[in-house]
């Protein structure tokens, strides 16, 4: 039997669209907005969760006089968010980008503090050092 050009090319083309449909997992994506108030301070957290990654918006009001937003973006590992805060403060046209490390913990979300180290102006979490989750600025709990 001769095999065709466009024979060829149609089997190829078939094969290529059934190895990509098996392999192609739909990710499951979660959309949760998080509130958090301490003393005179109030956080907004709305998370878009996909896989293993998140991403999002971050809000925080100090006292209802200014505020800090912007994005958040990182990976999920384990119980764990960890990714980077964009965000622009109340009133400054300068943009800041800093760490932020999320424990998921009984339905909450704990914001955790750590050592940062500084690169190009942007802050990090020092490679190594412990990330501490015992005394948090903010507790998030849902915010249906």
């Amino acid at each position: 039997m001769k095999v065709t050009k466009p024979l060829l090319l149609f089997a190829i083309s078939a094969i290529a669209v059934l190895i990509q449909g098996c392999d192609s997992r739909e990710k499951k994506v979660v959309r949760t907005s998080y509130l958090a108030i301490k003393g005179a301070d109030t956080a907004i957290l709305k998370l878009t969760i996909t896989g293993t990654q998140f991403i999002g918006q971050y809000e925080v009001n100090y006292h209802g006089s200014f505020k800090d937003s912007g994005d958040v973006k990182g990976a999920i590992k384990g119980d764990t968010l960890i990714g980077d805060y964009h965000f622009q403060h109340y009133g400054l046209e300068k943009w800041f980008r800093g760490p932020i490390a999320l424990l998921k913990k009984d339905g909450r979300l704990i914001l955790g503090t750590g050592m940062l180290e500084n690169y190009l102006g942007i802050s990090y979490f020092k490679k190594g050092a412990p990330i501490d989750y015992s005394a948090p600025k903010f507790i998030f709990q849902k915010s249906y």
